[in-house]
């Protein structure tokens, strides 16, 4: 009996060590060991997440860093606080990236010049707005707006900065979606579909950009403390707050500290505690996978977590029904 069992984990080894094997990761992307000097190219950089990601750029990594944004006032705001000493390697640029591609494009071409002919080593597309209402309340020139900016301005950000990381031939590409990117919620209707168009945006380019050496990754990022979340909460419907509020709240630090680590191994995905944990291996459908660790965890595993996430599920469909009885 005993020997049957030995002989039994023996054949379940050997028959999971062929399994990874076959489905071993797909690409291997190379560690980016030393990030100095390295010119970084942030959208939506003058607050929250993207904001952290330039301070910690800048003063931990010595990177050259390019930020953009629309508003100028709130620029100058942060190029005092980043770099007080007027340091030439913060450049901070006003720009709609949503607006025309050919702006995009001068700008990017600007950030070259001004960081001494230096191409973009990394993009980084957070810039991204929202509106916290139900379906029927969002106007539909909310709707195009939030596509403009969150969707369509990530995509002329990674066209104009393309170019110079194929000669190259190297790059990372990181495009901010969220946990809303992976599960549709309450008063989300226009957000989640626009972070739910990333996720197929970043799936095929990295198909295409794999055997070029520029390597993708998607960062799902839970509620954040940031001033834009201040700001939507204003208004956010009772049963989105409800229902955000199970997951916790992290601060930009933590998020963008995450980001640079999955950004440096070439992760394609970027994920945050348990939940994200769970959504991530749950919607991992056919995205790519970089490490055993994440075949194991998806093939093995997917069947339990997507009963767990029905209860999940389930309880947020109960919360949405406690909040109409809220007066």
């Amino acid at each position: 009996m005993l020997l049957a069992i030995i002989l039994a984990c023996i054949g379940a080894l050997a028959l999971l060590t062929i399994l990874i094997y076959l489905y071993r990761p797909l690409y291997h992307p190379k560690y980016l060991e030393d990030l100095y000097d390295c010119h970084v190219v942030i959208t939506g950089g003058s607050s929250g997440i993207g904001k952290e990601l330039a301070r910690l750029f800048l003063n931990e990594y010595g990177s050259r860093v390019t930020i953009l944004a629309r508003n100028s006032e709130r620029l100058e705001e942060c190029r005092r606080d980043l770099s007080p000493n007027l340091s030439d390697r913060l450049l901070c640029l006003s720009v709609d990236i949503s607006q025309s591609y050919e702006e995009v494009e001068n700008a990017i071409q600007h950030a070259i010049r001004h960081h001494q002919d230096k191409p973009v080593d990394i993009l980084i597309n957070s810039a991204a707005i929202f509106y916290a209402r139900p379906f029927e309340q969002t106007k539909p020139e909310e709707f195009a707006e939030m596509m403009r900016i969150n969707y369509l301005g990530s995509v002329y950000c990674t066209q104009a900065c393309l170019p110079s990381m194929k000669r190259r031939g190297t790059g990372r590409i990181v495009f901010l979606s969220s946990q809303a990117g992976q599960l549709g919620v309450f008063g989300y209707t226009s957000y989640c579909s626009t972070k739910y168009a990333l996720k197929g945006l970043a799936e095929s380019l990295q198909m295409e950009l794999e055997r070029e050496n520029i390597y993708i990754t998607l960062v799902f990022p839970p509620d954040t403390d940031t001033p834009g979340l201040k700001e939507e909460n204003k208004s956010k419907p009772k049963e989105t707050q409800m229902i955000n509020e199970t997951s916790g709240l992290l601060s930009a630090e933590q998020v963008a500290k995450k980001i640079i680590q999955s950004t440096r191994k070439g992760s394609f995905t970027c994920s945050y505690g348990i939940n994200g944990f769970l959504l991530t291996c749950l919607t991992c459908g056919a995205q790519p996978v970089t490490t055993v660790s994440e075949i194991i965890c998806q093939s093995l595993f997917i069947g339990l977590l997507r009963l767990i996430m029905l209860r999940v599920l389930k309880s947020f469909y109960k919360l949405v029904k406690k909040a109409k009885q809220i007066p």
